[in-house]
């Protein structure tokens, strides 16, 4: 049995449950292990903890209907119901702010230090503190799993963890933000910014207030998270150039389509031949002979730069409920696994 609690119950985390619903709560794994869910812990929704398991299908049935009366509990201090519920593994899902990253790092801290494992989508604390929480996790023999928060259900941190070990990675950049690429491609059909914005947030891609997207501040922590993982170095925010695509006009767009070129809001992070790491995200013209050009809608796309392999690009869905939802759940079965 493992017995998870989720942190955050939107739309991330409803994926997840739906998809352990849909393959009846048991892990693929060789002991056919049962996935229980014993606490649902969000600040605006409700809370509800029960150490027999909660009724997962009642609660998503009603959270589709935006009916959140069965998470019944009000609990202010979720650091402390982390602590003291009996569980094994965290599913971090709150609200992601990259300047601090609060409050999920003293959920994850609270996690760790009482013996469960965490697992989670949440950018914020990776991008500001992502050596205090490995080594967190290290010392107290725990895993902290965060496939899901760069590219969502593409597993880009295990390609770059496992896949290019011993390739001399020297840059990796690339469209890291769904909205910002799916507006784009939306101009480049005629549409005004305005009414691409629009129409992502109808699909979902856009939040209601779209800042984090259209001005590269999600960007910006994935790519603090790439230089974590890739080069063991924590980039300061006020060292990286920002800029989004709220600026580019369709003239703009027009202008880069005579021309073979499409605008794409790239984020960057490379190393110098003096050793130093660097970070950017701004908008740049692509033309049309690079591996980028062709990444159109809400997908993904990041392109590795190694000494050995030369250019390897890695293309997938980097938003999404059940994508991002199945991050969380491989997570799940890799610490289940080990």
């Amino acid at each position: 049995m493992v017995k998870i609690v989720y942190v955050g119950f939107g739309i991330v985390s409803q994926g997840l449950a739906e998809i352990i619903l849909g393959n009846n709560s048991v892990l693929p794994v060789v002991e056919n292990v049962e996935i229980q869910t014993v606490g649902i812990l969000d600040i605006m929704k409700g809370s509800k903890i029960d150490a027999n398991g909660i009724n997962m299908h009642d609660v998503l049935s009603n959270a589709k209907k935006a009916d959140y009366s069965l998470l019944t509990d009000t609990i202010i201090d979720i650091p402390k119901a982390i602590q003291e519920i009996n569980a094994d593994i965290i599913i971090e899902a709150s609200f992601t702010d990259i300047k601090t990253g609060q409050p999920a790092i003293s959920h994850m801290e609270s996690a760790l230090k009482t013996d469960k494992h965490v697992v989670t989508t949440n950018k914020g604390p990776f991008a500001v503190a992502y050596k205090q929480i490995f080594n967190l996790a290290s010392l107290m023999k725990k895993n902290v799993a965060i496939e899901g928060t760069v590219m969502s259900g593409t597993p880009i941190i295990n390609v770059l963890n496992n896949g290019l070990l011993g390739s001399d990675i020297t840059a990796v950049s690339g469209i890291m933000n769904g909205t910002s690429n799916y507006i784009l491609s939306k101009m480049e059909l005629g549409m005004s910014y305005s009414d691409a914005l629009s129409q992502a947030q109808e699909l979902g891609y856009a939040e209601a207030n779209p800042t984090s997207d259209v001005e590269g501040l999600d960007t910006l922590a994935k790519v603090m998270i790439l230089a974590n993982v890739v080069f063991d170095e924590q980039l300061i925010q006020e060292d990286i150039e920002v800029r989004g695509i709220s600026d580019i006009t369709l003239s703009d767009v027009k202008e880069a389509s005579s021309n073979n070129e499409r605008w794409k809001l790239i984020g960057s992070v490379w190393k110098d031949n003096k050793g130093k790491v660097h970070g950017s995200v701004s908008p740049k013209l692509i033309p049309i002979n690079d591996s980028l050009y062709g990444i159109s809608d809400a997908t993904n796309a990041l392109k590795i730069t190694s000494n050995i392999l030369g250019d390897t690009t890695i293309v997938g869905e980097g938003a999404g409920k059940i994508e991002t939802g199945f991050a969380l759940y491989n997570d799940i079965i890799s610490i289940a696994n080990r």
